[in-house]
């Protein structure tokens, strides 16, 4: 039996056992109400991971063909605020439906943002009815596009480094030359620094352009046609005024690539690779022919004229001779202008209203067709011809060449730009081989000309062959497949809520 501690019992010491029992007991009373005040939030918690928003894609247009909208697209189509609400550059907008019906539009930035924008119900059939209207009257009606999942419909391809590696080029056989002739009457030193500074200003000005929108190929290649006409063009315009030292020359030149360049590059928005090309192609065309009108009537032609200096001390005077464009020379150059202008303008519609697909590389071979047979002309005339007549006769086998390829090579195949490029490659190859059978043979002027128009013709069929470019795909307005894939009889469609759709033929 224990007895029991008293203040009078020093001996006597109280059990041990419970104060080395209480910590436990406080800490498993303590770790029971942190799980109980824990256990709501940690459900909570879980809750709120296993059930997140979803939003389902959905197309913009009623038929199910258009999963995403490009900048270009929205040229295309037409698309303005306030059905468009979107303002500022973009790369791709896809259109959601989130759980409770609403309709968001997703909008991904060049610097990688993204935009969102809440459709009401009304917001959102407006755009589906204007983005199929749109599609309607740009004579395609949804039918017979290829469209990408990922980029939507692409009438043109990002450009990438390529348009910053044509100004850069354009900058060194257009813009620094011009300005280099602009300050020759500073020296030497000030003429080669303008080159300098001007070949060196179109890459930092073209770069610092694609860091924050995006250039289409058609853009880039209608900028860089644009800007090689143009300077052409300020050419021609120094000539019809005489111009008699290099800033008179350098000035117009320098204006004309410019605003030739900007021309271009705006023109082509919404514009497919196919049309891009036909735009350069019908306006190369309609300059040329204008020109060989001209030289057919003899309109260039120069004045002689002796200017004599000091009559009143004929000891001292001498004579210059001036050499001055005809007016008939500057009325053909400047018709030769406006056709060109007129050209850009009409030109995309050969690719858009063709009823069979007229891509950039066809268009490429077409122009080579169209030299082909402008040397082939020039090599039936005897060589006691005028030069009058032939002017007239080069103009006639130019076009007769265009009109050929469109016959029986543009119609039949759709080439890639790289293609057409190969082709060119291949009938200069052909024409070179039979300049140099003409040249070991010692030929006249005809059977030269004759071997040349004939191995470049074989070189170019040749080159088509092997490249063996896809059937055509029928009226695609000049629109390749942006996949790797090459168009062949047919790809297959695939039609879904938002899935990539193929046409099949």
């Amino acid at each position: 039996m224990q007895t029991a501690c008293t203040p009078m019992r020093a001996s006597c010491t109280p059990p041990q056992h419970t104060t080395r029992r209480a910590p436990w007991r406080v800490a498993i009373v303590v770790a029971a109400i942190t799980l109980a005040i824990a256990a709501p939030f940690a459900a909570t918690r879980v809750t709120a991971q296993s059930a997140p928003t979803i939003e389902t894609p959905v197309p913009f247009d009623s038929a199910g063909r258009i999963p995403a909208i490009t900048p270009t697209l929205v040229s295309r189509l037409a698309l303005t605020a306030p059905t468009w609400p979107v303002t500022g550059g973009f790369r791709e907008a896809r259109l959601f439906r989130t759980e409770n019906g609403a309709h968001v539009l997703v909008v991904q930035r060049p610097d990688g943002s993204v935009a969102r924008f809440t459709l009401t119900d009304e917001s959102r059939l407006t755009l589906q009815r204007a983005v199929s209207t749109g599609l309607v009257a740009s004579g395609t009606g949804g039918q017979r596009l290829t469209t990408d999942a990922n980029t939507g419909l692409e009438v043109s391809q990002p450009a990438g480094n390529r348009f910053v590696r044509n100004q850069t080029l354009l900058g060194l056989v257009a813009y620094g030359p011009a300005t280099a002739a602009l300050l020759s009457d500073g020296g030497a030193a000030a003429a080669t620094g303008g080159y300098f500074l001007a070949a060196g200003t179109s890459f930092f000005a073209a770069a610092n352009l694609v860091k924050n929108r995006t250039v289409t190929r058609a853009q880039s290649s209608l900028a860089s046609h644009g800007g090689t006409r143009g300077a052409a063009a300020g050419a021609a315009v120094a000539a019809i005024a005489n111009a008699n030292s290099g800033p008179g020359w350098g000035a117009p030149i320098l204006l004309g690539a410019i605003g030739g360049t900007v021309g271009g590059y705006r023109h082509a928005r919404g514009l497919s690779d196919g049309e891009a090309a036909s735009a350069g192609f019908v306006a190369d065309l309609a300059a040329l022919s204008v020109l060989g009108i001209g030289g057919a009537a003899d309109a260039f032609r120069r004045d002689t004229r002796e200017v004599f200096f000091d009559p009143e001390r004929p000891d001292l005077s001498y004579t210059e001779t001036e050499d001055n464009l005809r007016t008939p020379g500057k009325v053909a150059l400047g018709a030769a202008i406006g056709a060109s202008v007129l050209g850009y303008a009409y030109g995309p519609r050969y690719a858009r209203r063709a009823s069979y697909n007229v891509t950039a590389g066809d268009v490429s071979v077409a122009f080579a067709s169209a030299a082909l047979g402008a040397v082939a002309a020039i090599a039936i005339p005897g060589d006691n011809t005028d030069e009058t007549t032939m002017f007239g006769v080069a103009t006639a086998g130019m076009l007769t060449g265009a009109w050929l390829a469109d016959r029986t090579l543009v119609r039949t195949y759709d080439r890639t730009s790289a293609d057409g490029t190969l082709v060119q490659l291949g009938a200069l190859a052909g024409a070179l081989m039979g300049g140099g059978v003409a040249a070991v043979t010692e030929s006249g002027r005809q059977a030269a000309l004759g071997m040349v128009t004939v191995g470049g013709t074989l070189g170019l069929v040749a080159a088509d062959r092997i490249l063996a470019p896809a059937r055509d795909a029928g009226p695609l307005r000049g629109i390749m497949e942006s996949s790797a894939r090459a168009l062949d009889d047919r790809v297959r469609v695939s039609i879904g809520p938002v899935t990539s759709v193929h046409i099949a033929w």
